[in-house]
């Protein structure tokens, strides 16, 4: 297999590739109905026991899929097992704003909007084009941003969704 299909297969794999700003990720965070919904999903794909809140061993998978860690010229910082305990304890600490020992629902929504404004905060306003995980929040945010402004008879806007491959070049 050629290098430039090895990539497009990686990049298949991994999600769809997106344009996408600040502002579709802050338009997603704040339409309540739109971002609960798919809030609301990913809390429930969490709660492993179906118990309505999530313990730090239900939220932690969630947490290591976010890659929580240091970056130093463009390389990742080793972390001890112990560290990466401290990191994630300090994140869920971070979600249980009433101190409980859980997160519920209420909390876990507000925590990730919050995450996601701060992406939106760090996306600024100039277009980028990311490959983005399947299901994830930013390609929910791409996909409702498509569906708000795509009206009957009218072409998709530039962050449609899409499965195209990656390609090289200018």
């Amino acid at each position: 297999m050629e290098p430039k299909e090895a990539l497009n297969e990686q990049a298949q794999q991994l999600g769809s590739v997106v344009v996408l700003d600040g502002s579709t990720v802050r338009d997603f965070a704040m339409d309540e109905e739109a971002f609960n919904a798919v809030a609301d999903k990913l809390f429930v794909s969490l709660d492993q026991n179906g118990d309505g809140v999530l313990s730090r061993a239900e939220i932690r998978p969630a947490f290591e899929r976010l890659n929580l860690v240091e970056m130093h010229f463009g390389g990742p910082v080793t972390k001890t097992p112990d560290q990466l305990n401290t990191l994630y304890d300090s994140v869920f600490e971070a979600f249980d704003t009433d101190h409980n020992n859980t997160v519920d629902l209420t909390e876990f929504r507000s925590q990730v909007k919050d995450i996601l404004l701060a992406i939106a905060d760090g996306l600024g306003f100039a277009p980028l084009t990311m490959v983005v995980e399947h299901g994830s929040l930013l390609e929910n945010a791409v996909v409702h941003e498509t569906h708000a402004t795509v009206a009957p008879g009218h072409a998709a806007n530039k962050n449609t969704v899409t499965a195209s491959p990656v390609t090289s070049g200018a």
